[in-house]
């Protein structure tokens, strides 16, 4: 059966979402050959296998923040030169400096940067997934699908099911919105299926009291939802409560969130936060967001709480395993290697290593020598402006005999430095 239709469409994070999917079902199918049928422990292993795919890039991640806490002493000590010195002049030669230092290493300042920019889609995908299983997985798109059916055979519409859901997600309104744009009998089942897919007991339930026809139907969705949904006695389908089990979802996800932070933080170079908002910014957020996460928890499904707390839960033993693997190795050795493999590939481009700091050096020349000339003709116009006053002052032409004729000879003969 086609689910295509409300998987995500997004023309970057889409393909990525359906890739995941592909690896959600597989995960599901297997499962459900030795009898377990369990979306909960699906998205458990499914964050776990996309996790350990993206491992190399934490690897990669973790070895740049080593070797910035080597180049660090160097670029603070650039900062602090040029601190307050906010002209152009100034930001070029910092900017140069600071490449330099870079270029000795052998390190590119994109290194940092790049893993985040490849790990960052695949989450925001892998978060649709988990969003809407029924629309990625087939076996479980199939337990709603005759339910869906029947409901607009009745001429239920995609609207009128979303009012019996307390939390209005992306899916629902999505669903909701493109239900609208054409006539109930061309209405799509499959944004039924999206708003079933969202319903926890309560909805279930208040649903058969709405159509009695269908109770028995809806009853047995219901107990096959539940059951694939049902972990540790909770419905991942429900948002966590203060007074049922469900509660120790929000507070797992703040406390391995802390741990996990604490622990990734700890293979981070460490350096004073005096003079650097940004870094101080960023402590805070990280003090702050497993809090935030927290509350979130309560917003949304249990389900999506639960990938949270498995995301947080594998990242604590991947922060562990690679401080243990970067606290075995010596980073001089490594930075060396990385300084020895930078010259080699300038040397294959046919770039003199030497000429490179040459070039950076006389870059900075020029700008001490734009910076004079400024300076120079800044003090010449000034001059100038000067001596064409005092000439236009002497010229101006008087009436003979008047008073300002007068004036103007007795200036003219007052000695310089009387004028002074």
């Amino acid at each position: 059966m086609d689910v295509i239709l409300t998987t995500y469409q997004g023309a970057f994070l889409g393909p990525i979402a359906r890739l995941l999917g592909k690896i959600l079902e597989a995960i599901y199918y297997v499962l459900s050959l030795v009898g377990i049928e369990n979306v909960g422990i699906c998205i458990i292993l499914f964050t776990f296998i996309v996790n350990t795919l993206m491992f190399p890039l934490q690897i990669k991640q973790q070895k740049f923040s080593k070797m910035s806490s080597i180049m660090n002493p160097e670029l603070q000590a650039i900062q602090k030169k040029y601190k307050n010195k906010n002209d152009q002049a100034s930001q070029q030669k910092m900017s140069l400096e600071t490449q330099a230092v870079y270029q000795k290493y052998g390190v590119s300042p994109a290194s940092g940067c790049l893993p985040l920019l490849i790990t960052f889609p695949i989450l925001f995908a892998l978060y649709r997934v988990i969003y809407n299983v029924p629309a990625y997985v087939n076996q479980v798109y199939d337990i709603y699908a005759g339910v869906a059916g029947s409901l607009k055979d009745m001429e239920v519409t995609v609207e009128q099911l979303s009012k019996l859901v307390q939390a209005q997600t992306y899916v629902i309104s999505d669903a909701v919105k493109a239900a609208k744009e054409v006539a109930l009998a061309k209405v799509d089942l499959n944004y039924y299926i999206d708003v079933l897919g969202q319903f926890n007991k309560d909805a279930w339930d208040e649903l058969g009291k709405k159509y009695p026809t269908l109770s028995a139907e809806i009853d047995r969705v219901s107990k096959n939802a539940s059951h694939i949904n049902s972990f540790l006695g909770m419905n991942i389908a429900d948002t966590p409560s203060l007074k049922s089990l469900s509660i120790s979802v929000p507070i797992l996800s703040v406390i391995t969130q802390i741990i996990s932070t604490k622990l990734s933080m700890a293979g981070m170079p460490q350096q004073d936060n005096t003079d650097n908002p940004t870094a101080s910014s960023m402590k805070m957020m990280n003090n702050i967001m497993p809090f935030v996460s927290g509350l979130m928890c309560f917003m949304f499904p249990i389900g999506v709480g639960l990938y949270w707390v498995a995301g947080n839960v594998f990242r604590i033993f991947q922060s562990l395993s690679i401080n243990l693997y970067f606290n075995r190795i010596d980073m001089d050795e490594e930075m060396q290697k990385n300084m020895e493999k930078s010259k080699k590939r300038m040397e294959k481009m046919g770039i003199d290593p030497k000429k490179v700091q040459n070039l950076n050096s006389q870059k900075k020349k020029v700008i001490d020598n734009k910076k004079e000339e400024k300076k120079v003709n800044a003090a010449q116009v000034t001059k100038n402006m000067k001596k064409s006053n005092y000439q236009r002052q002497d010229n101006t032409k008087y009436e003979k005999g008047s008073i300002a004729a007068y004036a103007n000879m007795l200036n003219r003969d007052i000695p310089s430095k009387e004028k002074k």
